[in-house]
């Protein structure tokens, strides 16, 4: 059977392709539900346990461990095989929860988000590699995107979840019940994974030096994309992580068997560089809304909570139904969904730039549709090209690449974000005028990389 052949979508979910399906998609919805749950669990942890000024910190080391993880989960599959890997992080995702049903202070709270982010990162990479050891070349968008299917779920379902717990003051209990699903998922996976992805002798060790070199970077950017009054300190923070990113990307391509990311990464000429560049790119661009749509359209538009919630649960909607729909095209055909969706990508950045200010709001829906559904009817599809076109010593790797570079991008187009914001007076207590300015140049300060990331997808071949 070759790549060009269409799967349909009984043979993917039947046999014993059902269990496999099952457990990978298990540790999506566990990863992204529980990353979206603590938004509507953190006020009642603060009323009870305190900690008010240290809330961002659930966020930003909790993105900090996903990061890691998701980098070093395919060396780390080599060593200790990817289903005893997937067992220990669903367990770590476990112990995690435990930590945060229990603690009586807001520093357990975060110990136990760090090991909730670091297991559920590893756990949505080594779904990545999954994809591409356990299934033939030509399943990858259809399992793609039955498993955007349940991202998009969990990022609606999450906070819903949460809201219920928080709505009778249990939020302990909410961690409870995730714990709980946690430890499912670890006996499902020892059930369902085959033995044979067990260990490889070629594996090396974790490169903790690299490691360490990126988690400083990212914990940089990510913290300057919490600052709102101090520019210079953002700025200095910004760069110290870009220049940190790249001193990574440099060791890690000089290294060897140690090595966390395909070689073929920086090589804009090659089709698995254009792929996970590109998707960088777009997620660099398309971050802007979720971190500064809820406060400018409350402030421009006196849009509560509940509106925003629902444009921002529309483009996970849309990812779903853009990934569900497109999802068994032949090879030619997916390179002009992907262009095309790369290019609806751009227009809708432009959108948002020329509507987020003067309205009216509901010219922002379809920009938000086109961009999560963008997402998502090309995402398969581009993991897909950069897994075959990389050598098969490095296939493991672009696969869980993808999750990496796609986290990296939302942290650091949320920086620059911040940054922009900050240049135009979107400090504390802004002005309206600055709202109004800020509503315009935070987005237009992202059409230039919707605009780069256009131009490098064009360059994939048919």
């Amino acid at each position: 059977m070759t790549s060009q052949e269409r799967v349909s979508w009984s043979t993917l979910l039947s046999g014993p392709n059902r269990g496999l399906f099952a457990v990978l998609s298990f540790g999506v919805w566990l990863h992204a539900a529980d990353g979206t749950v603590i938004a509507t669990l953190l006020p009642g942890v603060v009323a009870d346990v305190g900690g008010e000024a240290f809330i961002s910190w659930n966020f930003v080391l909790y993105l900090l461990a996903s990061i890691t993880a998701a980098c070093s989960s395919a060396l780390t599959a080599r060593i200790l095989g990817l289903r005893r890997l997937m067992i220990w992080s669903a367990l770590g995702v476990a112990v995690g929860c435990l930590i945060s049903a229990v603690t009586p202070t807001m520093g357990g709270m975060i110990a136990g988000r760090v090991l909730q982010g670091f297991g559920g990162g590893m756990l949505v990479a080594c779904t990545m590699i999954g994809v591409a050891q356990l299934f033939p070349s030509h399943y990858t968008p259809r399992v793609m995107a039955a498993i955007s299917a349940v991202w998009g779920s969990s990022a609606f379902l999450g906070p819903l979840v949460g809201g219920i717990f928080a709505e009778y003051g249990l939020w302990r209990m909410g961690f409870w019940a995730f714990c709980a699903q946690a430890v499912l998922l670890a006996i499902a996976l020892r059930w369902a994974m085959p033995a044979s992805t067990s260990p490889s002798t070629d594996g090396g060790r974790l490169p903790w030096r690299r490691l360490l070199v990126l988690s400083v970077a990212v914990l940089c950017i990510a913290t300057a994309g919490l600052l709102r009054d101090s520019l210079i300190i953002m700025a200095v923070l910004s760069c110290a992580g870009v220049l940190g990113l790249g001193l990574f990307l440099r060791l890690d391509k000089a290294a060897t068997s140690s090595r966390l990311l395909p070689i073929s990464i920086t090589d804009l000429s090659h089709v698995t560089g254009i792929g996970l560049i590109g998707i960088f790119l777009a997620s660099f661009a398309t971050i802007a809304f979720s971190v500064y749509g809820p406060v400018l359209l409350h402030r421009l538009h006196d849009v509560g909570p509940l509106g925003v919630g629902y444009m921002i649960a529309l483009e996970s909607v849309a990812w779903s139904i853009g990934a569900l729909s497109l999802a068994g095209l032949a090879l030619r055909q997916q390179v002009i969904v992907i262009r095309l969706s790369f290019g609806a990508i751009f227009l809708a950045t432009i959108g948002l730039t020329l509507f987020v200010t003067p309205g009216p709001v509901w010219a922002l829906l379809p920009c938000l549709f086109v961009t999560g559904g963008g997402l998502g009817a090309c995402f398969g599809h581009i993991l897909q090209r950069c897994i075959e076109a990389a050598p098969p010593d490095d296939k493991d790797r672009a696969a869980s690449a993808i999750t990496t570079v796609q986290t990296v991008g939302y942290t650091l187009g949320a920086a620059v974000s911040g940054l922009v914001a900050n240049l135009v007076g979107y400090g504390d207590q802004p002005s309206f005028e600055a709202a109004q300015l800020a509503g315009f140049w935070v987005f237009a300060a992202m059409v230039p990389v919707s605009a780069l990331a256009l131009l490098l997808i064009w360059r994939l071949r048919r």
